[in-house]
């Protein structure tokens, strides 16, 4: 639908012919069989998700949840305890559910090096408390 210059026409006015207008005729979408169609042409796609990440299983989601929970709970609380529950779950999500987890391992192994620098530094000044009771201790007469 072109005038003589090659310019379009609009399919909404009336034209020169004055005869009834004629509209564009839109094509309803298709729903049952589209899809079939879709995947014959093209093959089986992947589900939603983000581009180049693999969808994640259930399962997997959550041990990769739990692992972060423990992580989170290893740096304020029981770190020698919860950090390497949180590292086992972290390695178990990403190998046998193919799910990163890396912020439970991450979170982990900090929970886990901060709690065992504490330790040594309790183990530390215990015993120099020792060393300086042993050797004499405190001259209580200097205070």
């Amino acid at each position: 639908m072109t005038t003589p210059n090659n310019e379009p026409t609009n399919p909404y006015t009336s034209g020169n012919s004055g005869s009834s207008q004629q509209y564009p005729s839109y094509q309803s979408p298709q729903y049952q069989g589209q899809n079939q169609q879709y995947n014959q042409q093209y093959g089986q796609q992947p589900g939603y998700g983000y581009p180049g990440y693999p969808m994640m299983n259930p399962e997997g989601a959550q041990l990769a949840q739990t692992s972060m929970i423990f992580g989170i709970l290893s740096l304020f609380l029981l770190g020698l305890i919860f950090g390497p529950i949180a590292i086992v779950k972290a390695n178990r999500a990403e190998r046998e559910f193919n799910t990163s987890a890396t912020v439970g391992k991450v979170t982990g192994w900090i929970g886990t090096i901060l709690a065992s620098l504490v330790v040594v530094y309790f183990i530390f000044i215990f015993f120099v408390i020792g060393a300086i009771g042993a050797s004499g201790g405190f001259d209580s007469q200097a205070f």
